[in-house]
């Protein structure tokens, strides 16, 4: 992978976990930058920049801008209005953007994927981090393509994907058709990621950045011969890393 290629972490008030991905990213070949927010605005960073300077752009999860409009919606309107950014021709020029958490609140609240989807809190569920197994599903998303069940950290179990009632049959069946329902709990059948038409921006609620080494698991030692092994999700790095053009 050529230096040429490089990777825009772009962080928020409240996100977490960008020296994780910095980590995957390098580790896979790119060039990577950490940005704030402010940082792009004062250095200008307008759409026809970051198509020229990046070839991946990734949205941490965490609690961006202390969710006071809800999880993601910040960050949404600064994407928007602030930097201009329109993420859909960025990846149709061959960009890769990968939202993770809330990162992937703010691909929805930027309507990536249509404007009937959202996430939000199960009441009848705990907060709390857990490991959960994932099964990608179809072969539209380049982030997941080829790979098989993981096995990745979640870090609210209580956060869930939800379709809006009053357009149901017709959004659902747009997922379906379109492929674009890409990531599922393989044990409750639910929707965990998404992918737009292009297949280059991936929305995810699990956290592939926190399992780039097998000893990243709790249980390591019980297979203590691979630790040295990368961790699952480091798989979806190196997709990136094959499909940037």
């Amino acid at each position: 992978m050529s230096a040429k290629y490089r990777a825009l972490i772009l962080s928020s008030p409240g996100s977490r976990g960008e020296f994780y991905f910095e980590h995957g990213l390098k580790t896979v070949g790119f060039d990577t930058e950490i940005l704030s927010v402010s940082e792009a605005v004062d250095l200008k960073i307008d759409h026809d920049q970051l198509c020229l300077k990046y070839k991946v752009v990734v949205l941490p999860g965490g609690n961006s801008y202390a969710s006071v409009l809800g999880g993601g919606r910040v960050l949404a309107i600064k994407i928007d209005y602030a930097l201009g950014w329109s993420l859909q021709k960025f990846a149709e020029r061959g960009g890769l953007v990968l939202g993770v958490g809330t990162g992937f609140q703010t691909l929805l609240h930027l309507g990536v994927f249509g404007d009937d989807y959202a996430l939000r809190i199960n009441e009848n569920s705990i907060g709390e981090e857990g490991w959960i197994k994932v099964t990608p599903m179809g072969s539209r998303c380049v982030w997941l393509r080829g790979l098989g069940t993981m096995e990745l950290p979640l870090n609210q179990i209580d956060t869930e994907f939800v379709i809006d009632p009053f357009a149901y049959v017709e959004a659902s069946g747009r997922l379906e058709r379109l492929g674009l329902s890409c990531l599922k709990d393989e044990k409750q059948d639910k929707i965990l990621g998404l992918c737009d038409q292009t297949g280059r921006i991936f929305g995810m609620l699990p956290h592939p950045e926190y399992f780039l080494s097998w000893t990243n698991l709790e249980d390591w030692m019980m297979n203590p011969t691979r630790a040295a092994a990368p961790g699952q999700g480091m798989a979806i790095f190196e997709n990136a890393n094959h499909f940037a053009q």
